[in-house]
């Protein structure tokens, strides 16, 4: 096996100069595109680069000089050739490059620094945000008023207040987590927000469809709360609603699937036929509902119009469900033995079913539990969330997703429930 400490310093010098040529690479494609001045290209940026790591190496024995050196010689550079640029074309120009050299330069430090994977990530990062000029720009322009408010009102609630909050057990019982109960609120609103962004790029139909494939994977019940408050504001696309509710839903399924298979896989075999029936259900019900679709949706899609996606009030609501929920279930587990299991699971399913599925995974994967009462307690989270997740869009829901909804929530979970009892049965 090769060891890289074998290479020291030379390796480090190698992937700055990759870095920059990576950066320089971008600048003068861009360059000989546009017909911009060539002010710095791959071997410019190479060198940057590789300035940055010299500079660092030569900390070990001048200390900081060296970088304060280089970086204020590489400042005086950039800001005299962007005067010079200025003087000639006499127009003003943007600084994107300059910083890019700026950037480039504390990328070969970070090199040097045991930090090559940082810097790494950050220059295809920024390569990447270099070569999407035009699109983002083009995002930019075509952005309202309400974009904007939408968008740093997300960045708020993600951003600001989620970090702020103590990630441990603030009561004396140790069962309330801030964090992670605001960690729901993000999950509703980053669904309701990731929906209306993808309902902007690709349009009402395809980023409705998707929204339910990705919030399936997120949180399934987050993303009916979020697509069935929207029915109601947009009534026209309830049908869309609809389906991409009963998609999470069923996207649900192989994702609990994916956790049994990596705590425990024997596990896997006593839920797989329930858990697959309801799976395939789900897809059968969607197929049928996209092939029963009118000509009328297309006119409908034409004249739908974005409402705002950020319910915020939805959201900290179902962080409250969320918090009392995980209270009940901790009691519920300390105060019985399988019963107690059956009944959290039961409770879990309200809002969640990863949590209870990966634990009693874990207890059965250490001999600490039953692998019939591990299987049983994942179906029954998975009926029950079922349940909940119909009730949500009957009571949020618009009129034609509710009914919708239920109609295959409850074919979704006879076929679950018949098919988990023959498996108790089997066993």
């Amino acid at each position: 096996m090769i060891n890289l400490l074998d290479f020291e310093p030379w390796w480090r010098f190698g992937v700055a100069l990759l870095i920059g040529a990576l950066l320089g690479m971008e600048r003068e494609f861009f360059q000989q595109k546009e017909d911009a001045p060539d002010f710095a290209g791959i071997r410019t940026f190479s060198l940057v680069a590789l300035l940055g790591a010299v500079a660092a190496f030569l900390m070990a024995d001048f200390g900081i000089l060296p970088i304060a050196l280089a970086l204020g010689g590489l400042i005086l550079l950039t800001t005299t050739s962007y005067l010079g640029a200025l003087l000639r074309s006499g127009k003003e120009t943007g600084i994107t490059t300059e910083v890019a050299v700026l950037l480039t330069f504390l990328f070969g430090v970070l090199v040097m620094g045991d930090q090559g994977k940082v810097a790494s990530a950050l220059a295809v990062l920024t390569a990447l945000i270099l070569a999407l000029k035009g699109r983002l720009h083009d995002v930019i322009r075509r952005m309202s008023t309400e974009d904007l408010r939408v968008t740093l009102q997300f960045a708020l609630v993600a951003g600001v207040i989620l970090p702020l909050l103590p990630d441990r057990a603030i009561d004396p019982l140790g069962l309330l987590n801030l964090f992670q109960v605001w960690l729901m609120v993000v999950f509703v609103s980053g669904i309701g927000f990731s929906g209306y962004v993808l309902m902007k790029v690709l349009g009402p139909s395809r980023g409705i469809n998707l929204m339910g494939l990705l919030g399936g994977l997120a949180s399934s019940t987050a993303t009916t709360i979020s697509l069935s408050s929207a029915s109601r504001e947009n009534s026209s696309m309830s049908s869309h609603y609809a389906r991409a509710v009963i998609l999470a839903s069923s996207v649900m399924v192989p994702r609990l699937m994916l956790l049994v298979l990596v705590i425990h896989p024997p596990l896997l075999r006593m839920v797989s036929i329930p858990l697959g029936a309801m799976l395939m259900t789900g897809l059968g019900i969607i197929l049928f509902l996209q092939r029963k679709s009118t000509p009328h949706e297309n006119t409908l899609k034409r004249s739908f119009k974005l409402a705002h996606p950020l319910k915020l009030s939805t959201a900290i609501k179902f962080g409250l469900v969320f918090a009392v929920v995980l209270i009940i279930v901790e009691f519920a587990q300390e105060s019985f033995g399988s019963t107690g299991v059956y009944v959290a699971s039961a409770i879990a399913g309200l809002t969640d079913v990863d949590a209870i599925t990966l634990s009693v995974s874990r207890l059965t994967g250490n001999a600490q539990m039953n692998i019939q009462v591990a299987g049983v307690a994942i179906v029954i989270a998975a009926l029950m969330n079922t349940i909940a997740k119909g009730s949500i869009a009957y009571f949020l829901g618009s009129k034609e997703l509710r009914w919708t909804v239920i109609r295959a929530f409850s074919i979704i979970f006879i076929v679950g429930f018949f098919s988990g009892i023959s498996i108790l049965w089997a066993t």
